[in-house]
């Protein structure tokens, strides 16, 4: 009976380490649902774009376009780390989703990682902190360029589709008589990125305003997502 006892007492022990440590390692409270990693989660997003011409300082083109984005599935990349193949598609002339571009995730405990077009920025840290500013950069060659959250577990309605549970990412915000930046993502619990805004024109000021004589005004909105295909 003591033997008994002592089996079940060495067992609880056990059991609370083994909780405490995975709770250390694995916290609950850092928030990683809103990147979220499982294979098949598909994203699809309605892209309006706006780009001007240098040279004549006049609307160069304006653009409207679907992408669909895919969670293809786990690699394991140089460091022997697992990442996730992200597959963006857009539609051809038939309406056939082609791809269009491979990207890569990484969630790891301290960042959440998108590698696109040969670069790798951090686009959320755990655990969320509404104090807490980053270099969004600071895994490329590109210059330092701080990102904040501004919104944390906020209901929000995005294109008549609400979410529950919102995450705003300030990552730009700057404007003078020749420049102006801006940049923004939210991101939806469970779901991952949701909304996207970037704009980095080149300005004149005259006496009858401001004129845009070059840049890009590029927005991302979703319009629909399937979580178990």
């Amino acid at each position: 009976m003591k033997k008994y006892l002592l089996l079940l007492i060495s067992f609880a022990i056990l059991s609370s380490c083994t909780k405490e440590n995975n709770s250390l390692i694995f916290p609950s409270n850092y928030c990683y649902e809103y990147y979220p990693t499982d294979s098949g989660i598909v994203r699809y997003y309605q892209v309006d774009s706006i780009f001007w011409d240098a040279n004549n300082q006049a609307a160069l083109d304006t653009l409207s376009y679907e992408i669909k984005e895919v969670n293809a599935g786990i690699f394991y990349d140089n460091l022997n780390e697992i990442c996730q193949r992200i597959e963006r598609y857009k539609k051809d002339a038939n309406g056939n989703w082609i791809i269009w571009k491979v990207l890569s995730d990484k969630r790891s405990k301290f960042n959440a990682e998108r590698y696109i077009d040969n670069i790798r920025f951090i686009k959320l840290k755990f655990p969320f902190d509404l104090t807490d500013k980053w270099n969004g950069n600071a895994l490329n060659t590109l210059d330092a360029q701080f990102y904040q959250l501004t919104e944390i577990h906020q209901p929000e309605n995005i294109n008549s589709i609400a979410f529950d549970s919102v995450c705003t990412v300030l990552q730009d915000d700057y404007i003078d008589a020749t420049r102006q930046f801006y940049g923004i993502e939210k991101y939806a619990a469970r779901i991952g990125m949701v909304y996207r805004r970037e704009k980095n024109i080149a300005t004149i000021p005259t006496s009858q305003g401001i004129i845009i004589r070059g840049g890009y005004d590029y927005t991302e909105k979703i319009i629909s997502y399937t979580l178990n295909p």
